[in-house]
């Protein structure tokens, strides 16, 4: 295991070429030395010293942005090591996510010791809820009784879930709640525009992103400490807006560049937090006009048009290094006709062309975008010669299992393919376990090198005083802040002077309204009519408010329009405080009807 005083190492070598330009300079007779030739030396010697203690946090800033990018040469000779030893049994477990249907996990723990599967998804009807919300007590005992399955193998099983913030949130309170992904988006727009207005320089743009690493951070930490490996998160998908059935709300926004930024630091605050992340969808479900769980959707783009739009995000992840990307259920003509690129060899190709060399995971192969035309079984057997490694949800994991051993033993499916795969996912699961074991130079409970760590510790105060970031409920506060965009309407009006009216939304979404306008001093039941549009809600009202994407706002016929992208306590406090008069500083991520990207009425 790589240790952390590996940073330390670099530095004593660099201390040591130091001393030894010191002492070489101290060896003519003083006589020979004029005042002007010490000053010069003296000179020297802080120039020389300067330049070792930035040649040492450069390497320490190395091994940090290393540790965290996914597995190192050491894992990956031990993942070597451990797999040579397999039964071809275990060689096609390995590859495998199962999942089960209850919250009782000792069948699937039982499942994962007699298959020898990777590991299994949680998904939301595995999760045990109380009076409260989630029962964390009972869930992280379930998710250490999945942990027991594979009790006897040097390699921990892979317990996963998808955990995106908004929509898919599997695990929800009393964890900390978290908006769509998009307002991250609407965020770092807003962040953007101040930095432009400012003269803003390299520095500040980098803050653009702050909020996305520090809300996955926090994120992975609370997932972490329950008992989880694995979040298949974040979205690499651009998406196109209106058109866009599946993804809308679930992308960082409809400009490449700017998804790829944000979802290099949701993936990375994923690694800070201890989980392993995926970036999902290639070969890009954010330009497709179908959902692959029901159907196959067919991308038309020629390769020029994806390789400038859907896999830049890609493309820019497989080049800084990623530990994991997801493969999605679409065709790409021009990739390989008739085939969806999870089962396709030219799909993988492209991503391995790319310069990725972790885990490609399908997405689940119980959907209709598989099932329909493959079956479940032998679907398995087909994404693992294509070039998957690792295999999510087969409709019948036990089925898959066998698929992939009759495939072996026949043949049908060499060996070495399998071998390649299973090194791929058993080097990420020895990574993430030492990632979150504090083992490694980056990660929960990582020792810094003494050349970040006051750093570190300057950085952290000065983005908690700025951005108010150094816990999970102020960071969920500081986004809920950032985010909100006033589309259409008078910028800091008292919109609610006369109080507010809330319909539309949930029971849930107008509680939640109501409790952040009485807090601010807002009187609800009488006054203007506030309306909570959703997915599909009807629009009007005198103020529209859009819970989850924004796309909405354009048929809505209220003269205020606001995108909240998110419906946690702290987004519907944030519109409590722009309903009283305060500026709302995000921007449109994506383009709703005419209102182009990056518009704000503020």
């Amino acid at each position: 295991m790589t240790s952390p005083g590996t940073p330390r190492r670099s530095r004593r070598l660099a201390t040591a070429s130091l001393l030894s330009v010191l002492l070489l300079s101290s060896c003519g007779p003083a006589s020979e030395t004029s005042p002007e030739g010490a000053e010069q030396s003296a000179g020297s010697a802080e120039e020389d010293q300067a330049e070792a203690q930035a040649q040492a946090e450069a390497e320490a800033r190395q091994a940090q942005e290393a540790a965290l990018a996914g597995p190192g040469e050491e894992h990956r000779q031990r993942a070597e090591e451990i797999v040579a030893e397999y039964s071809t049994e275990e060689l096609a477990g390995s590859v495998l996510v199962g999942e089960f249907a209850s919250t009782d996990a000792a069948p699937m723990a039982a499942l994962i010791d007699e298959l020898h599967l990777a590991g299994s998804i949680i998904m939301g009807g595995n999760v045990p809820r109380g009076d409260q919300g989630v029962d964390t007590e009972t869930l992280a005992a379930e998710l250490e009784t999945l942990t027991s399955g594979a009790q006897d193998r040097e390699v921990p099983p892979m317990i996963s879930v998808d955990q995106e913030g908004g929509l898919v949130t599997r695990v929800d309170a009393p964890l900390t709640e978290w908006p769509t992904p998009m307002s991250y988006g609407a965020a770092a727009l807003g962040s953007e525009q101040d930095g432009d207005d400012a003269q803003s320089t390299e520095d500040e743009t980098d803050d653009d992103d702050a909020l996305a690493r520090s809300g996955h951070r926090f994120l992975a930490a609370e997932l972490e400490e329950l008992g989880f490996t694995t979040s298949f998160a974040p979205e690499g998908d651009v998406t196109v807006g209106a058109a866009d059935p599946t993804i809308g709300s679930r992308s960082f926004g409809g400009d490449a560049e700017a998804v790829s930024e944000l979802a290099m630091s949701g993936i990375r605050g994923l690694a800070e937090g201890g989980l392993a992340g995926a970036v999902k969808h290639f070969p890009g479900h954010g330009s497709v006009t179908e959902d692959s769980h029901q159907t196959l959707p067919v991308q038309d783009a020629s390769l020029d048009e994806l390789r400038s739009r859907d896999w830049v995000p890609f493309a820019e992840a497989a080049e800084a290094g990623v530990p994991m990307i997801m493969m999605g259920h679409i065709e790409v003509p021009a990739l390989e006709e008739g085939t969806p690129s999870s089962l396709s060899a030219a799909a993988y190709s492209e991503l391995r062309d790319m310069g990725h060399e972790g885990v490609v995971v399908t997405d689940a192969l119980n959907m209709g975008a598989i099932v329909q035309g493959y079956g479940g079984d032998q679907a398995a057997v087909l994404a693992l010669e294509a070039g998957a490694d690792l295999l999510l949800m087969p409709a019948d994991v036990g089925g898959a299992h066998a698929a992939i051993v009759t495939a072996l033993e026949s043949g049908e499916l060499d060996r070495s393919r399998a071998t390649e795969a299973a090194q791929r996912v058993t080097a990420l699961q020895l990574w993430q376990a030492d990632l979150a074991a504090g083992e490694l130079a980056a990660g929960p409970g990582a020792e810094l090198p003494e050349e970040l760590a006051r750093e570190s510790e300057d950085a952290s105060e000065a983005e908690a005083d700025a951005e108010g970031l150094d816990s999970a409920a102020e960071t969920a506060q500081a986004l809920g802040r950032s985010a909100i965009t006033l589309v259409a309407g008078q910028c800091e009006a008292d919109l609610a002077a006369e109080g507010i009216q809330i319909v539309g939304g949930s029971a849930q979404d107008r509680s939640r309204l109501a409790t952040a306008a009485q807090a601010e001093g807002i009187t609800v039941g009488s006054g203007a009519v506030v309306n909570l549009i959703g997915e599909s809600s009807s629009a009007g009202g005198d103020i529209a408010v859009a819970l989850d994407r924004p796309e909405v706002l354009a048929a809505a016929d209220a003269p205020t329009r606001i995108a909240l992208y998110g419906r946690t306590v702290e987004s519907f406090e944030a519109l409590a405080r722009v309903l009283s008069g305060e500026d709302a500083p995000g921007r449109l991520p994506v383009a709703v009807g005419e209102d182009e990207r990056g518009h704000s009425t503020c």
